[in-house]
């Protein structure tokens, strides 16, 4: 399936969170960039007192010209004070396999991933990572950040994480500040991550959920041809980290903006014992029964995993207890 480039009306809620859109679509033919036009892809700047910003896409340049695309996944800087200055720079070649290239004085190729069925289609040209503002996210973490990595996700939308200490730390993209911190154990924190992804991947959800300490939101995305998994961590901004393959129908999908997640928050203490299910509480999820009608509450429930599910009613009532719903190989499942 072809990727197709297309232009997203999220413009300022995408930069307001640290997001920029590039493209969508789903694994297949890859879109080919071989270089911005009206710019020459020169040599890495020479002149130790240039810009980090300036120094690092002279380097880019330079290896855009050496293979003969400008298809970026994503570029990783380090900027530790005690070593030289490296990159990483992962480009989605021709065939659909994703190509590592590491940056100390000159390129060398790295890690190799051939195409599978996780490979993103997505990817980014030069002057659409906001490289310029290298120099203000190390002014905004002052100096503390050992690595600043700009990352397409599956719908082409990018964003810019900082290694700190070893938390990652995610960044607005004009260089402002940090990323708004959401606690999913918070209905306030859920509240926000919902409205975060909603304003800038849409309203299409089939699901709303939380498991491994993070939010998310499976959606359809207008302009993709397969729906995704929209992740928001704690500290990072919003990304499409899963694909698969078939988009959902019309009659599973609802607008998530009405979503009050109070309940689905405040009774995940207690309802594996009313219930009386053995096992810890793995996640919940706000989505429409298997049967249809009205989104609900769930939690999945279980020793090992989320092996039962537990329904609730719109007054919070339990209303049943399905056991093996989640198939643990759909990749959909908590872990």
């Amino acid at each position: 399936m072809p990727l197709t480039r297309r232009s997203v009306l999220f413009g300022s809620a995408a930069f307001a969170f640290g997001l920029a859109t590039t493209s969508c679509g789903r694994a297949g033919s890859p879109s080919t960039h071989a270089g911005s036009p009206g710019k020459s892809l020169g040599s890495p700047s020479t002149d130790p007192s240039a810009p980090i910003g300036e120094e690092v896409v002279g380097a880019l340049r330079g290896l855009a010209k050496e293979v003969g695309r400008e298809t970026f996944q994503s570029v990783e800087v380090s900027t530790d004070p005690r070593f030289d200055r490296t990159l990483n720079a992962d480009l989605l070649m021709v065939d659909g396999s994703v190509q590592t290239f590491t940056y100390n004085h000159s390129w060398k190729k790295g890690d190799y991933d051939a195409k599978s069925e996780f490979t993103s289609p997505a990817s980014a040209r030069i002057d659409e990572l906001p490289l310029e503002h290298l120099q203000a996210y190390l002014n905004v973490l002052r100096g503390e950040a050992h690595d600043i990595t700009f990352k397409v996700d599956y719908v082409g939308r990018v964003q810019v994480t900082a290694l700190v200490n070893t938390d990652e730390v995610g960044l607005k993209l004009d260089g402002t500040g940090t990323v708004p911190h959401c606690d999913p154990d918070k209905v306030a924190g859920v509240k926000s991550a919902v409205a975060e992804m909603v304003a800038v991947y849409g309203r299409a959800a089939e699901r709303v959920g939380s498991f491994n300490g993070f939010v998310h939101m499976d959606a359809n995305v207008a302009g993709c041809r397969a729906p995704v998994r929209i992740v928001r961590r704690q500290k990072e901004a919003a990304q499409a980290d899963i694909v698969q393959d078939k988009l959902f129908s019309r009659s599973e999908l609802f607008d998530p903006r009405g979503f009050d997640p109070t309940m689905a928050v405040t009774r995940k203490a207690t309802i594996a014992k009313e219930a009386g299910v053995k096992g810890e509480v793995w996640d919940w999820e706000y989505r429409r029964p298997p049967k249809g009608g009205e989104p609900l509450v769930s939690y999945g429930i279980g020793p090992k995993g989320s092996s039962t599910r537990v329904w609730l009613d719109e007054k919070g009532k339990i209303t049943a207890i399905v056991a093996g719903e989640c198939k643990s190989d759909s990749g959909w499942c908590p872990e």
